[in-house]
C-alpha cells in the first residue's frame, strides 16, 4: 500500500522511522541499505511517499510496516532551512529522464564481451584480457546496420587456461583462426567513427575492460566512457531496483519466454541486450 506523511522521529538502532501520517503514527521498517541510502535525509523530518506492506511485524518495541519502495522524499518550503521547497528525491522524476534518454534518437551499438579468467592455480598475477567479442548497430530507426563478432588472440597465450576454455566451452585450437588485438580495436574505432552511436552494454564490465586494453595493447584509447549507456543500471533506476539483475534472467521476465542455457556466446548477448532495450522502450512508453 501507498503512504505518506511527515517524518517526526527517526530510531536508527533499530532502522525504524516514525510517521505522523493524516494525524495517526505509522512506524516503517527499512532494509539496511536502504536505511544506509535513504537515512540522512530522514532527520531533516521531510514529507516521506513510499510504498509498504500491508501488514506490520514486531521490531524492537515497535510494530512497523517495512518499506518495499521509495517514491517521493520532499522538504516543504515552510519546513526548508532556505525556505524553498527541497526535493530529495522523486521516483517520477527519475522514470521522465529514463524515457527522454531511451526515446532520445541516436545510432546505437550494443556490446558483449568475453574475457580471460584467473587459472585454476595461479603461477603469475592474471591481466584480464578480451578473447570475444559481440557488436550490434542499429540507426535511429531500430534497423540493424551492422553486426560482427569473432575470437580474440589474448596478447599473453597463457591467458587461454584450462578455466577460460572450459567456462567459453571452446577449445585451444578455435583460436588459432581468431582475430588479434588490433583487428578488434579498429573495427571498434571504424564503428565510432561511422556511426557515432551511444554505447550499450550490460553493466560497467565491458566498458571497463575495454578501457583496460587499451593500457595493455598500448592503443589511443576510444571515447568510449563517454558514449557508454549503462542499460542494467538504466532499467534498476526506472524500476527502483537495489539488486543487480542478470542479462538473461531480465530478457525471460519481460519477454515470458524461457531461453536455452546460456553458451556464452558475446554475439547473442549483444543481440538479447538489443531486445531487452527493444522491449523496455516499449514499456515505458505505455507506462
Amino acid at each position: 500500500m501507498k503512504i505518506h506523511g511527515r517524518v517526526i522521529d527517526t530510531i536508527p538502532k533499530d532502522r525504524v522511522l516514525k510517521l505522523l501520517c493524516s494525524e495517526r503514527i505509522i512506524y516503517l521498517y527499512f532494509q539496511r541499505k536502504d536505511f544506509k541510502e535513504f537515512g540522512p535525509y530522514f532527520f531533516d523530518k521531510p514529507y516521506l511517499f513510499v510504498e509498504v506492506n500491508e501488514e506490520g511485524k514486531k521490531i524492537g518495541k515497535y510494530i512497523a510496516h517495512e518499506v518495499i519502495s521509495f517514491l517521493r522524499i520532499v522538504q516543504p518550503s515552510k519546513y526548508s532551512a532556505c525556505k524553498k521547497r527541497v526535493i530529495y528525491f522523486d521516483m517520477e522524476a527519475i522514470k521522465r529522464g529514463v524515457r527522454n534518454l531511451i526515446n532520445k534518437p541516436h545510432n546505437k551499438l550494443f556490446i558483449d564481451l568475453e574475457f580471460t579468467m584467473p587459472a585454476y592455480y595461479q603461477t603469475m598475477p592474471h591481466v584480464q584480457e578480451i578473447i570475444q567479442y559481440g557488436i550490434v548497430v542499429e540507426d535511429e530507426t531500430g534497423r540493424i546496420v551492422f553486426e560482427d563478432s569473432s575470437l580474440v588472440r589474448p596478447s599473453k597465450p597463457y591467458n587461454l587456461n584450462a578455466r577460460t576454455l572450459k567456462f567459453l566451452s571452446r577449445k585451444r585450437g578455435e583460436f588459432d583462426k581468431a582475430c588479434n588485438y588490433k583487428e578488434f580495436y579498429n573495427i571498434l574505432k571504424w564503428c565510432l567513427k561511422e556511426y557515432n552511436p551511444k554505447i550499450y552494454a550490460w553493466g560497467r564490465s565491458d566498458i571497463l575492460a575495454i578501457e583496460q586494453s587499451f593500457v595493455i595493447n598500448k592503443y589511443k584509447a576510444l571515447d568510449v566512457r563517454e558514449r557508454h549507456i549503462n542499460l542494467m543500471q538504466v532499467i534498476k533506476n526506472y524500476y527502483n531496483l537495489k539488486d543487480e539483475i542478470g542479462l538473461f534472467q531480465t530478457y525471460e521476465e519481460m519477454s515470458k519466454n524461457t531461453v536455452s542455457p546460456q553458451q556464452h556466446d558475446a554475439l547473442e548477448d549483444a543481440m538479447i541486450a538489443r531486445e531487452i532495450y527493444c522491449m523496455f522502450k516499449e514499456l515505458i512508453n505505455q507506462d
